[in-house]
């Protein structure tokens, strides 16, 4: 397992295996290279579980261990460039007719760093092409970003004004200007996973909604505070299918790998957004409990506090709060029109994932390891 930072979605992963007999060798790399990937003994490991938390960092090293030193990697190179960009995705998953939020993008050129004409010339365009295609609010966003860095909502025109001002390339936003169609969400939105091993379809994993406390924080990230629910896909059969589908548009039948993906439902009904809100904020007091406690071991070893949060979660799950707010993201979904926006090759599990829908996405991990092993 190559890391650059030891969290705990790595120590799961190391004790799933433990657990199934698998001794992971822990690699951990800041500077990916033939050398510091295998050297003289490239012979001594065939398959590699990539979770280099840098987008740069993990495609450079999974490039390496396929291209250069002939490894199996999990998740490939393939998969990491696409899930990297956003551009990229999106423009994957419409050609696979899947249901997406409008996008405008306006990449950087050369001439507009070049002198204030040039700068002026490029904002005007990025401006026109944006308002011609997409109505206020918006959404306008890194092309290569996470953790929902550097997302902003723009609500009229002086603010987008002010957005394309302030553009230019980053290292989460290399390539240009990325703007989305605002999806006012029912006050969540879905973290869907799905794994998939060579010469297999994509299968669906588990899911959790995300829910914002209120309509002022559209992100739902839970690294934010967004409420991680557990919902059992099981009865929305569309909705598992679309997301193997999309899945699969990122992978060829070789591959070997396990994605995050991102959907938004859409309903326009204020009341059940003014509903889940309302619930969530109900709820958020037993979850800033687990966010607490969590902040103050995350230093410790993981092992040491593992199981106290899970029987945190047990007890947050157990609340009447809980119970209300995961029938109301069931009800509401059995009426939402489902919209995708974006794929993760890296994502947090540990935490919320696993003790908020009951599956660990280690025990995947760990699967797809072994079959690569056996093949």
């Amino acid at each position: 397992m190559i890391y650059d930072r030891l969290t705990p979605d790595e120590s799961e992963i190391l004790l799933t295996a433990k657990k199934h007999g698998l001794e992971l060798l822990q690699l951990f790399l800041k500077d990916p290279s033939p050398a510091s990937l295998g050297g003289e003994g490239q012979g001594f490991f065939h398959v590699a579980i990539n979770r280099c938390e840098s987008k740069t960092r993990a495609l450079r090293a999974a490039w390496i261990l396929e291209k250069q030193l002939g490894k199996r990697v999990v998740n490939p190179h393939g998969v990491e460039a696409l899930c990297a960009s956003k551009t990229e995705t999106l423009d994957l998953w419409a050609r696979h007719g899947l249901d997406m939020p409008e996008c405008v993008f306006v990449p950087f050129a050369d001439s507009a760093l070049a002198g204030e004409d040039a700068r002026t010339g490029w904002r005007e365009k990025a401006l026109g092409k944006i308002e011609e295609a997409l109505g206020y609010p918006l959404v306008v966003k890194p092309t290569q970003g996470s953790w929902g860095k550097g997302v902003i909502l723009v609500r009229d025109r002086a603010e987008l004004v002010r957005a394309v001002e302030e553009a230019q390339p980053t290292l989460i936003n290399p390539t240009g200007l990325l703007a989305q169609e605002f999806v006012d969400k029912p006050g969540f939105d879905l973290r869907i996973l799905c794994w998939k091993r060579p010469a297999e379809a994509p299968r669906f994993l588990c899911c959790i909604a995300r829910v914002s406390r209120s309509s002022a924080e559209f992100r739902t990230n839970t690294h934010l505070g967004g409420l991680p629910v557990g919902v059992d896909l099981g009865e929305f059969l569309g909705i598992t299918v679309d997301a193997c589908k999309a899945a699969a548009s990122l992978q060829r039948e070789e591959d070997a790998s396990i994605v995050a993906l991102d959907a938004m439902p859409l309903l326009d009904d204020k009341e059940s957004t003014h509903v889940v809100e309302h619930l969530a904020r109900n709820t958020a007091g037993l979850f800033d409990e687990i966010r607490q406690f969590v902040a103050e071991n995350e230093t410790k070893r993981y092992t040491t506090w593992k199981e106290e949060l899970e029987r945190r979660f047990q007890d947050y799950k157990a609340s009447p709060g809980y119970r209300e707010l995961a029938e109301k993201i069931r009800e509401t979904l059995d009426r939402s029109r489902i919209v995708w926006h974006e794929a993760n090759s890296r994502f947090d599990f540990a935490v919320n994932t696993r003790n908020a829908s009951g599956v660990n996405p280690a025990e995947a991990y760990v699967g797809i390891a072994k079959s690569l092993i056996a093949t």
